[in-house]
């Protein structure tokens, strides 16, 4: 009779737990918006109700840029960008962007800064450069939320907010845009 009462005891307890971690996490916005110090809080305090919260969902990060690079994962998506917190030295978020998913003519400076979109005109010379994204700056990124490896929040099929459209969501969240 003791241990029937133990055992229903440690369940109720750790079927609190579950609930009081569930219950711990702010719901996601209907349009997905979060902000990379709430992505990784949610992580850090309650991974398995954060896996719970994001697995499979479409997100968009609002976030800094911490580091640009070509992507060499197994599904051939050509650049990859790691957001991070000011404070970090490691990655937070990994983006990964698929071709389909990326401006044409683009590519990634040798020192991990930024990705650069180019245009050539008929004869094949430079008329445009501009950067697409750069280290240091703060975006909004789109993706689904895919896993979660060596404390990366890996998304998948993402895209960079036009300026436009980041500010219009930044405004609808109460993000003050400086």
């Amino acid at each position: 009779m003791k241990s029937i009462l133990l055992v229903c005891t440690l369940a109720a307890i750790f079927a609190g737990s579950l609930i009081a971690q569930n219950a711990a996490l702010a719901p996601l916005p209907p349009d997905g918006f979060v902000t990379l110090q709430q992505i990784v809080n949610d992580f850090a305090t309650a991974e398995d109700a954060a896996l719970q919260k994001y697995n499979g969902m479409r997100i968009l990060v609002y976030g800094r840029v911490g580091k640009v690079t070509q992507s060499h994962d197994d599904y051939g998506d050509p650049l990859a960008v790691f957001m991070q917190l000011p404070n970090q030295t490691t990655p937070d978020v990994k983006a990964l962007f698929g071709s389909d998913d990326l401006p044409k003519n683009n590519s990634v400076s040798s020192d991990h800064t930024k990705a650069d979109v180019w245009h050539r005109d008929w004869d094949g010379n430079l008329t445009k450069e501009h950067a697409f994204i750069v280290e240091g700056e703060n975006t909004g990124i789109r993706g689904t939320f895919d896993r979660l490896v060596a404390g990366d929040i890996v998304l998948k099929n993402c895209n960079k907010l036009q300026a436009g459209v980041l500010l219009k969501k930044l405004s609808e969240h109460g993000i003050p845009t400086e």
